[in-house]
């Protein structure tokens, strides 16, 4: 496949309007024999978690007015009470950036349990698979040795420095591999004297890079705070940005795409990845004892 044929499937991933059975209906890759029989095999074939109708609706509806979202700069808000103007939607930012945000609410879940999932995914592409199957194909990771229990290092902090290897793209057409490059939350620039309860619990922040091309693609911040039955994990991707020593920068590389299709497909990653997650979260973590 050429590399311009690629990014145009790239930008053509999800029909408009797109429906949870469109979702649905994408093809996943075969399980390894090796995969076969796995515990939590049974998480790969199980039906993709339904995204709400509200959340579609809002993304079948067209990019939002880029004057109403937070751009990279402003990355602080999201550690602020109470909600902002976009949580879930997408656009095209005045400097032809690309927006996406995402909120999904994950009942059950505990901020432990997403370190923990950041630290268990990674070690295996069958487990990385069962978050998304209809995208996620395999992962590795730069120190696997460093996300087990027996490293020492506490499981918030296991992930900061590490770099994660995904291999993904959605209806097994287009997968590639990617760089996921984590950083601590100083790090990523964000005032630490915000960082506190009850507004945000965990920040998961960092870069993501094309391994086919080493060109940054965006940066993002998950930001996840507790309420009363779980968690809101509320997602900001800024495509064509990257952060170097905690400060954003504009990729200056552009690629062959529609920047308005690859931010409405981040959009849509993200809500069925997510929703999918907090639909097996508890029981997982559960079953594997959150043990690493």
């Amino acid at each position: 496949m050429g590399l311009r044929s690629m990014f145009v499937r790239m930008g053509k991933v999800f029909p408009d309007p797109v429906s949870m059975d469109d979702i649905r209906k994408m093809k996943r890759r075969e399980l390894t024999e090796e995969e076969k029989g796995k515990p939590y095999e049974k998480y790969y074939f199980k039906e993709l978690a339904e995204i709400p109708a509200a959340d579609l609706e809002k993304v079948n509806a067209g990019p939002v007015d880029p004057a109403d979202v937070t751009p990279i700069q402003n990355r602080n808000d999201l550690m602020k009470p109470g909600y902002l103007e976009v949580e879930t939607g997408y656009t095209v930012m005045p400097d032809g950036s690309g927006f996406a945000a995402t909120l999904v609410k994950m009942p059950g879940v505990t901020p432990e349990m997403l370190d923990w999932w950041f630290n268990w995914h990674p070690l295996e592409g069958l487990r990385y698979a069962i978050w998304c199957p209809v995208a996620h194909t395999d992962i590795s990771v730069e120190n696997p040795a460093r996300h087990l229990d027996s490293s020492g290092v506490p499981l918030e902090e296991r992930n900061y420095g590490s770099t994660h290897y995904p291999v993904e793209g959605f209806n097994t057409a287009s997968s590639q591999k990617v760089w996921i490059e984590f950083f601590s939350p100083q790090d990523f620039g964000l005032d630490m004297a915000m960082f506190k309860e009850p507004e945000i619990s965990r920040a998961y922040c960092a870069n993501v890079i094309l391994d086919l091309m080493k060109t940054p693609f965006n940066a993002f911040f998950h930001s996840v705070r507790e309420v009363e039955d779980g968690v809101e994990y509320r997602s900001r991707y800024w495509l064509g940005y990257t952060m170097n020593n905690g400060v954003p920068r504009r990729v200056k590389r552009p690629l062959p795409y529609k920047m308005s299709d690859l931010a409405r497909n981040n959009c849509l990653h993200s809500l069925i990845e997510y929703n999918n997650l907090a639909s097996f979260l508890p029981q997982i973590y559960e079953e594997m004892d959150g043990r690493i």
